[in-house]
């Protein structure tokens, strides 16, 4: 199956699709609206265009319209700085911006100079998530995408996946085509419904399948209504899924399958692990996983080699080594048997000559067992270039802060060098994430 509507051609139409905050959707539906939207998406045939939806629901259905009509759809994210716009419109040239209104297909001219080229399949392309570096723009194809998604449509009917990430991004659009390739339910939760609100919506329409960043996972298990939730499986993503997040969902959800998966939008998904266990096993570096296989390079950061080489860079920037590896930027320690993710490279801490990464700090906090949530950053110092800092939640709120203090200090002591010590730690109510659920950095 190469285009979402050979995928839908394959599901029975009278089982539920899509349910959002405020309509359902059947598969028949979804046909429906593709044949009634039938001449507007002629008309838009090899165009490259761009989707500014207003909800995930909304994306979720203008995918299925456009994908195998149009050479190239771009991703357009809802938080990207004004000055971007310009930039990715000129860069994947694009002819069309699309929306829906009232589910009739509508579109604004943007450029109406197409680009003639040999349509084999359309280009899905996705600007990277920008929190560390300058957001690129990733060229990849519905084949890429799907490259590990599993297509059980019998066994599909059994699952009710919930998205909390938006569809926009690498990690949305994962969830997305697994639910849809397997005919599975899709609760969409919008961005702008708050946590207990999201909870409640996946609740009553009986989700039992939820992918979230570790950052929101530990919202999740704060929530008053969490006896209420009752899943099958369990996905981390987006984020590193550390020892005490995982712990904290086995020993809540004991009878549901934990898995943590490392993907990004230019390395596609890199591989998953079942285990339960922070990192992964040491024989995914000597033997692959998969199609996949994974080197460390001389910097300690991660590098992935597919042998199925479709995506890539949107203008001249540069996705492969000379090697064909590509490099994650995600810093990595081997210890015994086990590769732990540590942070991000460019989003390291200078302490007096010294790097810090931030994840590996704010880990080493959780791991106290005091707190619900961390976010390490830097403040600058004229002495040391900068100094490390933690804004912390504290998990009983009863606690006295003062007692807390000086038991992580002394904690930290115990499991860091000094210069990662945190110089000043201060008492929040919550930590901001972003749309996507990741831990906002500064």
């Amino acid at each position: 199956m190469n285009t979402l509507k050979q995928v839908l051609s394959k599901i029975p139409f009278e089982r539920e699709c899509i349910i959002s905050k405020d309509e359902d959707i059947t598969f028949g539906d979804l046909n429906s609206l593709i044949e009634k939207n039938k001449s507007i998406i002629a008309e838009l045939k090899l165009s490259n265009v761009v989707i500014n939806s207003r909800t995930r629901f909304e994306f979720a259905k203008l995918l299925f319209l456009l994908d195998g009509e149009v050479n190239s759809i771009l991703f357009l994210p809802q938080d990207i700085e004004d000055g971007l716009h310009s930039r990715y419109f000129e860069e994947a040239n694009i002819n069309y911006e699309v929306f829906l209104e009232n589910d009739i297909l509508k579109y604004k001219i943007i450029n109406n100079r197409l680009f003639k080229k040999d349509f084999k399949e359309t280009k899905w392309i996705i600007p990277t998530s920008g929190t560390t570096n300058i957001p690129k723009l990733v060229s990849h194809t519905f084949k890429s995408l799907t490259r590990t998604t599993k297509s059980n449509i019998e066994k599909g009917d059994r699952y009710r996946w919930g998205l909390v990430f938006d569809i926009y991004r690498f990690s949305g659009i994962q969830v997305y085509l697994q639910a849809m390739l397997s005919g599975s339910t899709l609760i969409i939760s919008e961005s702008d419904m708050i946590i207990s609100d999201t909870i409640e919506h996946f609740i009553e329409n009986d989700c039992n399948i939820l992918s979230g960043t570790a950052s929101f996972w530990r919202k999740v298990l704060m929530s008053s209504n969490l006896d209420k939730l009752n899943f099958r499986v369990i996905t981390l993503g987006g984020e590193i899924a550390d020892e005490s997040v995982l712990k904290a969902l086995r020993n809540k959800f004991s009878n549901s399958k934990i898995i943590h998966i490392y993907a990004s939008t230019e390395a596609g998904v890199g591989f998953s692990v079942h285990d339960g266990l922070a990192g992964f096993p040491i024989d995914y570096l000597k033997f692959g996983f998969g199609d996949v296989s994974f080197k460390i390079s001389n910097n300690n950061t991660l590098m992935i080699k597919n042998k199925k080489q479709v995506q890539q860079y949107i203008g001249e920037n540069k996705l492969y080594e000379n090697d064909g590896y590509i490099d994650t930027g995600d810093i990595v320690e081997i210890r015994n048997d086990r590769v732990y993710f540590l942070g991000r490279d460019s989003g390291s801490i200078n302490v007096g000559g010294n790097k810090v990464q931030p994840e590996e700090v704010e880990h080493i906090l959780l791991d106290s067992g005091l707190l619900s949530a961390a976010f390490v950053y830097p403040k600058k110092n004229p002495m040391m270039g900068n100094l490390v800092c933690a804004d912390v939640v504290l998990k009983n709120k009863a606690d006295d802060k003062k007692i807390v203090k000086t038991e992580l200090l002394r904690y930290c002591r115990e499991k860091m060098e000094n210069f990662k010590i945190p110089a000043l730690i201060k008492f929040v109510n919550e930590l901001e994430i972003t749309q996507s659920g990741k831990l906002k950095r500064k």
